[in-house]
């Protein structure tokens, strides 16, 4: 398989369904640990397939599984860093991850 950062913007579009599929698959029979590989491997593609010119830093942008809005301090490839409120280290989420914060 080749690595993301190699695959046309069609063939990650291909991998992002093919991963929706095997999520599906994975969440019927209750496998939550295969579910949550697949999650990461659809976030990582999808973050490929988006690139970072979509985010800002400065931005403030939600993170599944949190509550507070997650700000953009800098992009390491696909991944933002960034901090929660009141955080005292940065943490990274690749971009496929991030919605704006409303």
């Amino acid at each position: 398989m080749r690595l993301y950062s190699q695959m046309t913007l069609a063939e990650l579009q291909e991998e992002m369904e093919r991963l929706r599929n095997l999520a599906a698959e994975a969440q019927k029979s209750g496998d939550e640990s295969q579910l949550g590989i697949i999650q990461q491997k659809y976030f990582m593609a999808k973050s490929y397939y988006l690139g970072t010119s979509e985010f800002r830093i400065g931005g403030k942008y939600s993170v599944p599984d949190h509550d507070q809005p997650f700000t953009i301090e800098y992009f390491n490839g696909v991944f933002a860093w960034g901090r929660f409120p009141g955080a005292s280290e940065p943490v990274g989420f690749p971009v496929g991850m991030l919605e704006p914060w409303i």
